[in-house]
């Protein structure tokens, strides 16, 4: 196995070579689930199906290419003189059909699971510490493809340039609150709020959201980046409840930051700052980073909730969860996804589940939240399914925490006369 200047050294090799005319390309080929498969078959057959996949991409590879080994399960194949982009692509999609054939051991048949993320040379990049990086988060982007593959793409934004704004965004105050409004669908009140960070760069402009916080996930900065967060919503919280003393605000809650020690007295000490009540607050945590570590969120949320704070599965529907762990997890409410609201117009199937959802909420004793209502039909149905809650741009998009804030206060005093 190389370390990581070897390969580095290896790349550059390549990159020297490359031309537009005869492009090269950098491929990062990742075995899946390598733990599951120790677990499931046993380390040796682990071990062989590593071996197996040298001597299967080996024998694809023409005489000028060259594959490394630079981890337990990745593999790092450079491909030089190249006719183009088609050329690679075609490369790649051989090593996957090849890597992803059934292997057998004497523990039973692997079905492996095989991605590929390239790079282009010279053109995705001056370095090979580059052209590996972006050729690794291709890698990550192909695990959501069919195809199992993905190039390289140019972000609007340099993912590079965000690292190293943000934490000076956040350490500086310069990221903004949005909320955007729940309604209560028996009397119609806006009874909630779902409190979303956003990002205006001076040089960068509108930072999209899933970009940063993608980005502060990787980087280790999404705690920095939920504190933020969680203290900036509980103040607009208590300025908030002096409008309306019932009104709630529920702000997205990362599995890594809920981990994370003294996570559970650091909300406590941030409700006690802004003086607001614990069940005001509710935390927000996707059903499918949920399930990645059951037992540990078990513990932190049940802390959380016995001390009043209110808890949320967010897209739900999406995940995996087990009817096991969604009736012992110390939650009170979940939320439809969108993606099965915005189907329910046209498909009665996705209407049915989504009143299957409901119902076995209400059986959990939980509340309900829709995400994603656009529509007055929408809304209509959902009513007539049971639904508790909703949300989306048919009751309001997200706007500035500022301007909610006066315009609940407008509402109150309007409802006073």
């Amino acid at each position: 196995m190389l370390n990581r200047a070897q390969a580095f050294a290896a790349v550059a090799r390549l990159h020297a070579q490359a031309t537009r005319d005869a492009p090269a390309a950098v491929l990062v080929v990742r075995l899946q689930r390598l733990r599951e498969i120790e677990l499931a078959f046993g380390y040796e057959a682990a071990e062989m199906l590593c071996g197996e996949f040298e001597r299967r991409l080996q024998a694809l590879l023409r005489a000028g290419d060259v594959h490394l080994r630079t981890g337990e399960s990745d593999l790092l194949v450079l491909l030089p003189d190249l006719r183009g982009r088609a050329h690679a692509a075609l490369a790649a999609a051989k090593i996957v059909r090849a890597l992803q054939a059934p292997f057998d051991t004497t523990a039973g048949t692997v079905h492996p699971l095989v991605v590929v993320g390239i790079a282009l040379c010279p053109e995705d990049g001056e370095t090979s510490e580059l052209l590996c990086r972006r050729a690794d988060r291709a890698c990550d982007e192909a695990a959501g493809h069919v195809e199992r593959l993905a190039f390289w793409r140019a972000p609007a934004i340099p993912v590079e340039a965000v690292q190293q704004a943000l934490r000076t965004a956040i350490t500086d105050h310069q990221l903004q609150l949005h909320l955007q409004p729940i309604q209560r669908l028996a009397d119609g009140r806006i009874v909630s709020y779902e409190a979303l960070s956003r990002w205006t760069h001076p040089v960068l402009g509108a930072v999209p959201p899933a970009l940063f916080i993608g980005v502060a996930e990787r980087s280790g900065q999404i705690a920095d980046l939920t504190r933020w967060t969680l203290n900036v919503g509980l103040r607009h919280l208590a300025d908030l409840r002096r409008a309306d003393p019932e009104v709630r605000i529920a702000v997205n809650l990362s599995v890594e930051v809920l981990q994370l020690p003294g996570f559970v007295d650091q909300v406590f000490d941030l409700l006690r700052l802004w003086n607001v009540p614990p069940g005001s607050l509710v935390l927000e945590v996707t059903e499918s980073a949920l399930m990645r570590d059951v037992g540990q969120c078990e513990q932190q949320l049940a802390a959380l909730r016995a001390g009043g704070v209110r808890v949320a599965i967010d897209d739900f529907g999406t995940g995996y969860s087990s009817m096991a762990y969604l009736h012992r997890l110390p939650v009170d409410t979940l939320k439809i996804d969108r993606s099965f609201i915005q189907e329910m117009a046209t498909d009665t199937r996705a209407q049915r589940l989504v009143g299957t959802m409901i119902e076995l909420a209400h059986h959990l004793g939980l509340g309900v939240v829709a995400e994603g209502v656009e529509t007055p039909e929408s809304r209509m149905q959902l009513a007539a399914l049971g639904c508790d809650h909703i949300q989306g741009y048919l009751i309001g998009r997200p706007a500035a925490a500022d301007e909610v804030v006066a315009a609940a206060f407008a509402s109150a005093t309007a409802r006073a006369r």
